[in-house]
This record gives C-alpha cells, structure tokens and sequence, in this order.
C-alpha cells in the first residue's frame, strides 16, 4: 500500500492516483488529542511536533500541516496577542514591524517544529508548511482600512518568512488568505507580490498553494490570476462551499485543489468524493486530493473522522 507521502508526491508530479489523498487541517483537534491547550502545545517545539504527528498517526492521515495559525506572522512581525477559549487573537501593532519576524517566539517555535516534525515525518507524510499571506497580513497589521496601502510593506518580512519555511523542505507551501483578499479582485499588486514569493519557492522547487477563506462563492475563480500551483478554498463569507466542478474549475490550470470535506456531515463528504472521482476520471485526470473545510477543530467527531479515514483509504 501506497503511504501518504507516496500518493502526494503522485499528485504532484500529475501522475495517476490509487485514490484521493487526505491531507487535513488539524488545529484544535491536536489540542484535544493531547489534552492540553493550544496555547501550551505552540509554547514548546517539541510538543508542537509530537502534537501533529500523534494526530496524524492516530486517525491515519496522509499528511501533517505545520502553521496553520492566521495569527503567527502577526505576532512575529509586532503584533501583541491576547488568548481567548484557547484562541489567539491579534491585537494592534506596536511601533515598527519587527526586521527578524523568524526570531519572534512562536515563530521560531513553528519553524523549529517543521524542521522535527518533517524530518520524522518524510519518509511516510506528505509534509505541509503554512503562513499567513501578505494581503491578510498588512491588514492585521495596518487595519481592514488602510492594510491595501501597505502591501508593499510587509513584502521583506513574508519573504524572509517564506524563505525560512522553504529551509524546512515541506513539499508544499500554502499562503492562508481571508477576506482581505477574499473579497477582494485580486490586483496586479497582489499578482507582482504573489510571484515574488512563488520565485522564491521555485528557487527550492516547492510549490505553492493558496487557501482562502470568507471569499464570495460567486467570484471565485478570479484568483486562478494567481497563478498558484494549487488551491484550497474554505469556507466562504457565508460558509458554504461553492459545488464541487467550480471548484475543481479554479484548479484546472494548476496541479490541483484542495477538496475541504464537512467532517461533522458523513453524507456530505462522502458526495463530495463522489463528485469529485467522477470529474477526476472525466477529464483525464484533473488533480485533486481531499482536505477538512476549514480547520479540523477541537469539537470534531472522532467516529466520524475515523470513519471518513477508513473509507478514502478502501477507495
């Protein structure tokens, strides 16, 4: 049988699938997992590692999936942040943005625990690294407001960022973006930027991905201007997923999207699979592989997530 690690690496050179990777966002499900807060788990590099892989080897994940944290590049760049139900929410910036954001203490933690967790991890998981994208980041740290007219600010700090995570060697990098682009038109600023940061991930031959959240199902496919090597959208502004041909339609010129499936809703998921197979074989082999919508929290139903697992990997 195939490892998860195996089966990623396929889809990304385009070639053929046994079956659909399943490649999940854990967040508050690692806290659950270990039985400890988030707050503790991203406090310790070690425990932040042993977290994801735990989680992965329990439910029998294809892939593991460091930093998917909306707030870490925030706080490394300068931002405080306050903890609520084990949350982290960004608060305002204070004075100038910091010129060594991988030196910032969460941040070293995550990059620490990229490099265990992915040197652990390679030989059987597909190994995921992510990072807050530079729309959403200049509006945490400027303002809804004024964050567009800062883009260009925020440039040196992702890309210092990105550079740093690439050293970690994931197979993917993936930008996490939400309404600051999401309800956006994505913009020739957006377009420059968004290359700038793929050159420098080609640089280390990853390639990269976008996940986007509280997007308008209706305009979509306008990020494929991107030019990113794959797509993950999430929930949209009214948190719904758009039906699944238009998503696979904002991947047709890249390696593939991400597939979030509803993990508290069996027959749900199991119609997106459905769907999403059939268009795979319709059109010779259109990549994709399957993922949580949004984030898999700590409030997730095991059974039906160990159930889920069971059933992608008899496909």
């Amino acid at each position: 049988m195939a490892s998860g690690r195996e089966l990623f690496r396929k889809f990304l050179n385009r070639e053929p699938l046994s079956r659909p990777v399943f490649l999940p966002m854990a967040r508050g499900l690692l806290s659950r997992v270990e039985d400890m807060p988030m707050e503790k788990l991203t406090s310790d590099p070690t425990l932040w590692a042993n977290g994801i892989m735990k989680t992965a080897k329990l439910f029998g994940f294809d892939g593991v999936v460091t930093g998917f944290d909306f707030s870490l590049m925030a706080e490394a760049c300068g931002c405080d942040i306050t903890w609520k139900n084990d949350r982290p929410i960004v608060m305002s910036l204070k004075g100038n943005l910091s010129q060594n954001p991988e030196q910032g203490e969460r941040m070293s933690h995550a990059l620490e625990a990229a490099n265990r967790l992915f040197e652990a991890c390679r030989l059987e998981f597909a190994c995921v690294a992510a990072l807050t994208g530079p729309v959403t980041l200049a509006s945490q740290l400027f303002g809804r407001d004024e964050g567009q007219d800062h883009i260009r600010e925020v440039n040196r700090p992702v890309v210092q960022m990105v550079e740093a995570f690439c050293k970690t060697k994931p197979d993917v990098l993936i930008f996490l973006e939400g309404r600051p682009l999401a309800l956006a038109e994505p913009n020739a600023i957006h377009r420059r930027i968004y290359n700038t940061l793929k050159n420098i991930a080609d640089y280390y031959n990853i390639p990269v991905g976008l996940y986007l959240q509280g997007y308008d199902p209706l305009r979509l496919n306008q990020f494929s201007s991107l030019k990113m090597d794959l797509y993950i959208p999430g929930p949209s502004f009214d948190n719904r997923l758009p039906p699944v041909v238009e998503l696979l339609a904002l991947g047709e010129d890249a390696l593939g999207v991400g597939l979030g499936l509803p993990l508290d809703n069996l027959e749900k998921a199991r119609k997106i699979i459905r769907e999403g197979l059939q268009r795979y074989h319709a059109k010779a082999g259109q990549g994709f592989f399957l993922t949580s919508f949004g984030p898999a929290a700590r409030d997730v139903n095991l059974e039906n997530l160990h159930e889920l697992v069971t059933e992608i990997c008899t496909l």
